[in-house]
């Protein structure tokens, strides 16, 4: 029988390469440990990492008699070789650490040193088992408040010049809030709780207090933050986000902090918008406009081909498909220069899910109250040619069902453009 050392390479995982703790078994056969996989379906992926096929949440499936295998495997790899004289360090152990780090943040009297929330984050992210720990131990629920507290410091003075006087602190906060990676199941108690509100308004204070400009880590936390807080809270929550955190967020993507902080800007922004006026405050801040100029900047789609890449893209198509769902959104995009040429080229160019929504906002802004200079520029930028495409392809039913009732509606408008092809509008009308 082999010896159970030489099994070690059989319990890593193929995502982080470390060894397993909560193995779960995907429908093509592949085990991964469940936090490994949780994040790389979360940041948008919806294939399995080794085979290519596609992969949801709901088809991972926990594998005990492995889980049982790695529990009994464990104890032994900390045993050393039989005539072996290497010490087994035990001094070091990624759990010991964590535990202590732990006990540091929670039980200090006061204010935690920045120095220590620094080290937590560093800990943290060096293994899998140390995070399970802090949160386990109650370290998120620590540092929010400790965030919330801050950022009320600053509102209690009445302070508007956008600054916070701890803001080491605060940023040393997000930067462990962020390395905890905490689940949507790990953070829907703490969101359910009734100081809530205080945590959204501290995270708005943050935003705004934050210097603007590219590269900043801690905009990007306090945005991953919000959006990991907007996903799972519930309306009565959303309906009270108050306009300047909509600005602070729409400057986010304006910014380009980062790619991944764009991404949970939108993200934040789309959980938002169906939720009260929180639409009409989404375009008041902006972030029609914002999400066109996002799209410009983007490699053109033949070279776009990274997930990272792709996932902007539909989730900018999704916030303009939301935003079209009123007056003002479909004007914003209207008045763009490039609204209506960015959606069109776009469509059938990136993803099913891309172009239901690039087809809803062409659908919305090529709609009744249509002007004649929108339809005009409809023909000309290309978007009449890319909905008969949309005709030809292999599309989702409703979807060429939408493109179909936008050029019934004005085929008399663009069959005599020189723009657009008749024979086109002819034969699949």
């Amino acid at each position: 029988m082999e010896d159970m050392g030489g099994m070690r390479h059989h319990l890593l995982c193929p995502i982080s390469l470390q060894p397993m703790q909560d193995p779960v078994t995907a429908p093509t056969g592949i085990t991964y440990d469940r936090r490994a996989i949780e994040r790389w379906l979360a940041v948008g992926h919806a294939t399995c990492p080794v085979t290519g096929q596609p992969l949801a949440l709901a088809d991972l499936t926990p594998n005990h008699t492995l889980r049982r295998l790695i529990q009994s495997w464990r104890p032994r790899s900390t045993t050393p070789a039989a005539g072996s004289n290497k010490p087994v360090d035990v001094g070091h152990r990624p759990d010991d650490v964590a535990a202590d780090v732990a006990k540091k943040l929670l039980y200090a009297a006061c204010c935690p040193p920045v120095d220590v929330i620094r080290e937590a984050a560093d800990v943290v992210s060096q293994s899998d088992v140390a995070r399970r720990i802090m949160v386990d131990a109650g370290v998120l629920q620590r540092v929010l408040r400790l965030a919330v507290s801050c950022a009320k410091t600053k509102s209690c003075r009445g302070d508007q010049e956008g600054s916070l006087d701890d803001m080491p602190t605060v940023e040393a906060c997000l930067d462990l809030v962020r390395a905890l990676a905490v689940s949507g199941d790990e953070l829907r108690p703490l969101v359910a709780d009734k100081h809530v509100h205080e945590l959204v308004d501290a995270v708005t204070d943050v935003l705004v207090a934050l210097e603007p400009g590219p590269g900043n880590a801690a905009r990007a936390s306090a945005v991953h933050l919000l959006d990991a807080v907007t996903e799972v809270c519930g309306a009565p929550v959303l309906e009270r986000l108050r306009p300047e955190l909509f600005r602070a967020v729409t400057a986010v993507v304006r910014d380009r902090v980062s790619p991944g902080a764009t991404r949970s800007a939108l993200r934040a922004l789309l959980h938002a918008c169906p939720v009260g006026r929180n639409r009409t405050l989404v375009v008041d801040a902006g972030a029609a406009h914002e999400a066109i100029e996002l799209e410009l900047d983007a490699s053109p789609p033949s070279e776009g081909s990274a997930a990272g890449g792709r996932r902007a893209a539909e989730l900018a198509m999704a916030l303009l498909a939301e935003l079209c769902a009123c007056a003002d959104g479909r004007a914003a995009v209207a008045a763009h220069p490039a609204g209506v040429a960015v959606v069109a080229r776009r469509l059938l160019r990136v993803s099913a899910a891309a172009d239901a929504c690039a087809v809803r906002v062409l659908a919305a802004v090529g709609g009744r109250a249509a002007s004649p200079e929108v339809l005009r520029e409809m023909a000309r930028v290309g978007a009449v040619g890319k909905l008969c495409c949309v005709l030809q392809a292999d599309c989702d039913a409703a979807v060429k069902e939408a493109a179909r009732a936008v050029l019934r509606l004005h085929s008399g408008v663009w069959s005599g453009s020189p723009c657009v092809s008749a024979y086109l509008l002819s034969r699949y009308l």
